[in-house]
């Protein structure tokens, strides 16, 4: 009895225990076939002997059906020699082993699985998991496909990357960095790149760097590396930090950029825009660079002598050459070079308390690489000398005319002068050996005429032969000239002045008076310019003192000349030696005779100089040397 007893209790036993066996079995099964890992049992020809669900799954095909199948049959042919050799290496070992393969499945995009597999006990099978790594291959595939398209990217722009951990001293460098240091890998530490630093630049760099690291602030710099090879390159950094929660720098990040070409380039840039800035100033004509928008760009230090300051800071073209009209696309010279247009103008430059300027303008286009923004380039010549001397030049011309005109007008009217003259004087000479026409009550007042009509007649060729002189072309040679002589000829020539009779004209001339060497035909264009303007000053009645003197001890001749007209106001006195101002009316004057007058004396060694005052006339001085130059 106790015998079957025990018997029941352990077929009960086993019972219990099958049960269990089987609800573990069933409860791996399901493990084992829903787990997210391929299991894979392969004999040594790579014959799958069993696989669960999820490995079926991977393959895309039925568990079933993928019992005594090759399983190299799935790897893609490139792979499929690096998986038989793993394989063999699986049954040699007893060691877990690795590999990576592409699997090629039917309608389906490849598939990239780890594989790790090791030999089962009895040596003719192994056991394989199976794991899908196409995501994270793909994303490694990005990783790479960045980190190459990123180092091309700083091979191309010569931009290293940098990062360090300041509590562990751990750097990271780029190997773009390293080409722009030359430096290898191995030698990449941060005592090493602070060596680099050109020593003039060391302490700022790394003053900025211990700020940037205490404050937790980015930063940029531009500073020197002194390379192993002796060389130096710019570079340009840029430092990011990162901060923790506190505030405290954890990590620093850096780009590094060579530079060196772009501060080679701003050097010779420089060199060429001080070059041509040189040039530029250089030039004595006037220089503006005007904008595609007709603004002023550029100018040279010629420029504020023909413009107001306030005009070229920030002026246009307006306010140059047309201020009182927003457009002159006709008359404006930069209007019409900004349209591609070669331009030859001239214009006149009129400022309160400055001489009146006669300029040539030229304008030329200058156009861009892309022929769109046309800028223009004017040039502004100053021709007041040139048109003063084409003033004389008319001026000489017309005395010339004068002298031609004298000369024939006194071929004309000597010889009936003479005759006149002649008969007068024959008819005093009868009267005289005549006693009976001398007795004669009805003659007795011919003698008296006749005597005014010699007088006259002998006046008539004085003034002609003084309005010789004064027109006679000068020949450039200096003479010995008396200048009382001279300035009695003058006088005699203006009385046809309006005025005259009604002036009061006092001459004193120092007698013995020595001769000076000069051009007598200039000298009598002094004086004359000199007597018609204190005539031309006197209204209403006045009068005119002329005096000359001589001092010994300077060795020259004095002339005076002074009137009781109008006088000249303080604020023009200093202009009325400039060519082509004039304080008289229209037509009675173009302002040249006191610039010729000036210039004349000048080229003789002598002085001429003014004292005027509004209401109280005017005293003009010219001193002329005895010997002249």
């Amino acid at each position: 009895m106790n015998l079957q007893l025990e018997l029941k209790m352990q077929i009960e036993e086993l019972q219990r225990s099958n049960r269990e066996l089987e609800a573990a079995r069933s409860k791996y099964a399901l493990l084992y076939d829903s787990a997210p890992v391929g299991y894979f049992t392969f004999d040594r020809g790579g014959v799958v002997r069993s696989v669960n669900l999820t490995g079926a799954t991977l393959l895309g095909c039925d568990r079933t059906s993928l019992t005594d199948l090759h399983f190299e049959n799935f790897v893609a042919i490139e792979d499929r020699f690096m998986f038989v050799d793993f394989l063999r290496m699986v049954f040699l070992g007893r060691d877990k082993m690795t590999c990576r393969v592409k699997l090629s499945l039917k309608d389906r995009p490849p598939l990239y699985v780890r594989i790790e597999a090791m030999a089962a006990g009895i040596g003719d099978e192994c056991h394989a998991a199976m794991v899908d790594i196409t995501e994270r291959k793909q994303w490694e595939e990005y990783l790479r496909e960045s980190e190459y398209n990123l180092s091309k990217a700083q091979s191309m722009s010569h931009v290293g990357s940098w990062r360090s951990d300041p509590v562990t001293g751990e750097l990271r460098v780029s190997d773009e960095l390293l080409r722009i240091m030359n430096i290898t890998r191995e030698e990449a530490t941060s005592e090493t790149l602070t060596d680099l630093i050109h020593p003039d630049d060391r302490d700022s760099v790394m003053a900025r760097l211990q700020q940037g690291a205490a404050q937790g602030s980015s930063y940029e710099i531009e500073h020197r590396l002194l390379l192993k090879d002796g060389t130096s390159k710019w570079v340009y950094s840029i430092v990011e930090p990162s901060v923790n929660i506190a505030r405290q720098v954890v990590k620093l990040y850096g780009t590094t950029q060579d530079i060196t070409e772009r501060k080679q380039s701003e050097s010779r840039l420089r060199n060429k825009k001080n070059e041509l800035q040189t040039i530029f100033d250089s030039v004595n004509d006037g220089v503006i660079v005007f904008d595609n928008n007709g603004s002023i760009q550029h100018l040279n230090h010629v420029c504020p002598e023909f413009f107001p300051s306030e005009i070229l800071v920030g002026g246009s073209c307006r306010d140059v050459f047309h201020p009182d009209s927003p457009l002159a696309p006709l008359t404006c010279p930069v209007e019409r070079a900004l349209h591609g247009e070669r331009v030859e103008s001239s214009m006149v430059s009129v400022r309160e308390g400055h001489t009146t300027r006669y300029i040539d303008v030229t304008a030329n286009p200058i156009k861009d690489e892309f022929g769109e923004k046309t800028r223009a380039l004017v040039f502004l010549r100053d021709m007041t000398l040139k048109r003063v001397h084409e003033m004389q030049l008319i001026q000489t011309e017309k005395m010339s005319s004068i002298g031609v005109l004298a000369t024939g007008v006194a071929h004309e009217i000597n010889n009936p002068l003479t005759s006149v003259a002649g008969y007068a004087e024959a008819l005093l000479r009868r009267f005289r050996d005549e006693q009976s026409l001398a007795s004669d009550s009805r003659l007795e007042v011919f003698p008296k005429y006749l005597e005014v009509i010699v007088r006259e007649a002998h006046h008539c060729k004085g003034i002609i032969s003084g309005l010789l002189n004064f027109g006679r072309k000068s020949d450039g040679l200096n003479y010995a000239v008396d200048i009382n002589a001279l300035l009695v000829e003058i006088l005699e020539l203006i009385k046809h002045q309006p005025n005259y009779e009604e002036m009061e004209i006092a001459v004193t001339l120092m007698e013995n008076i020595p001769a000076i060497l000069a051009d007598p035909s200039a000298l009598r264009q002094v004086f004359m310019n000199l007597l018609i303007n204190a005539c031309h000053a006197i209204k209403d009645g006045g009068s005119v003192d002329i005096s000359t003197s001589y001092s010994g001890e300077d060795q020259a001749v004095s002339i005076l000349v002074r009137d009781s007209g109008c006088g000249i106001s303080p604020d023009v006195i200093d202009r009325i030696w400039d060519p082509f101002f004039t304080t008289k009316e229209v037509g009675k004057g173009v302002g040249l005779g006191l610039a010729l007058s000036y210039n004349i004396v000048k080229r003789h060694g002598g002085e001429i100089s003014v004292k005027s005052a509004v209401g109280g006339g005017s005293q003009f001085m010219v001193r002329l040397p005895v010997r002249g130059e």
